[in-house]
């Protein structure tokens, strides 16, 4: 099947590449199906996720849909067929940016992936011909076209050196919203996130963030406690000698009857403000490593509140995340 061709003089060609010419001049585009009309979003990662990163893209992804956002990717392996497939299961529109001509399928093992994306109504699209084969240089220039065709770009998880990294600096470059899931950097996997944070870039926790930065406005407080009474929450502090000891209520949750007000080592310890499911899942955890399956039954939450809260208590350096999905309670100086 032959693609179709568009030269920068085709009336169909997209006016969001005028940021490119000033650059290598307007690349020809080829394509096969059918470009969204709808605003596109890049989603992006490492090759090698873990499995909580490729569930948080899922959510992501069919919260971005729902939104009438198309997704767009690069079509390899880990976090890019994650947000392909999420898109195809709850029918948004998904585009392939390939880094080779699209007779050339790569990775190999996504020739079913690409024509599901095809079937569904998605399109791949490339700026090389169709028979030139992969090279390095032509994924270099497929993650600019990926940051140029979109209105953000989102990156889920990145090592620092990494494909997603080279997208988030054509992104900047380009003037387009940066969106990144924080990481922590001492761990490789995602140290090019926690990078790209201290460049400058947006941090994310859900879907209505990336929404509001596509709006120029604030970061929006992750919602965790919508469905629950708008109650004062109590203030919680923190202690080696005291984790693990916060009493619970008959349901589980801390109870703020009887505190917990745990004292820590100096005087006037720093307080710190627990909202919603952060209280069960902090309290779900020890010093000992839990896994997120065990959190979720400890503390009654879904995972995907889990997963909030969580990133949440890491952000806060009152939980320390381990690896394959292990957590557990930070050890207080």
């Amino acid at each position: 099947m032959g693609s179709l061709v568009i030269s920068p003089t085709d009336p169909a060609y997209p006016a969001a590449l005028e940021d490119l010419a000033s650059k290598r001049g307007k690349p020809t585009l080829y394509l096969r199906g059918s470009l969204p009309s709808a605003r596109g979003i890049a989603v992006v990662g490492t090759r090698e996720p873990t499995a909580e990163a490729v569930a948080f893209t899922r959510v992501l992804v069919t919260e971005l849909a729902a939104a009438g956002i198309a997704i767009w990717s690069g079509g390899a392996l880990g976090i890019d067929a994650a947000a392909h497939e999420a898109a195809i299961a709850c029918g948004a529109p998904t585009v392939v940016v390939m880094g080779g001509g699209l007779d050339w399928t790569y990775p190999k093992d996504h020739v079913g992936l690409f024509e599901r994306v095809l079937a569904a109504g998605g399109a791949l699209l490339a700026r090389v011909p169709d028979d030139k084969p992969p090279q390095p240089a032509g994924f270099l220039m497929r993650n600019e076209l990926l940051a140029a065709l979109t209105v953000a770009t989102v990156v889920i998880q990145a090592g620092f050196k990494s494909g997603a990294r080279n997208t988030a600096s054509a992104a900047r470059r380009l003037g387009r919203p940066l969106c990144v899931v924080p990481h922590a950097p001492w761990d490789e996997i995602g140290r090019g996130c926690a990078v790209e944070l201290a460049h400058g870039a947006r941090a994310i926790f859900h879907a209505a963030d990336v929404l509001a930065a596509l709006d120029g406005g604030p970061p929006i407080r992750p919602a965790l406690a919508r469905s629950r009474p708008a109650a004062p929450a109590p203030l919680l502090l923190f202690s080696p000698e005291t984790a693990g000891k916060s009493p619970l209520s008959s349901r589980g949750l801390p109870d703020p009857t009887e505190g917990p007000i745990l004292p820590g080592p100096d005087a006037a310890p720093p307080m710190l403000r627990l909202e919603g499911p952060e209280q069960p899942v902090f309290a779900a955890l020890d010093a000992a490593a839990r896994h997120l399956d065990e959190i979720c039954e400890r503390s009654g939450e879904p995972p995907r509140v889990v997963m909030t809260a969580l990133l949440m208590l890491t952000l806060r350096t009152v939980v320390v995340e381990g690896p394959a999905g292990f957590y557990r309670r930070a050890n207080r100086p």
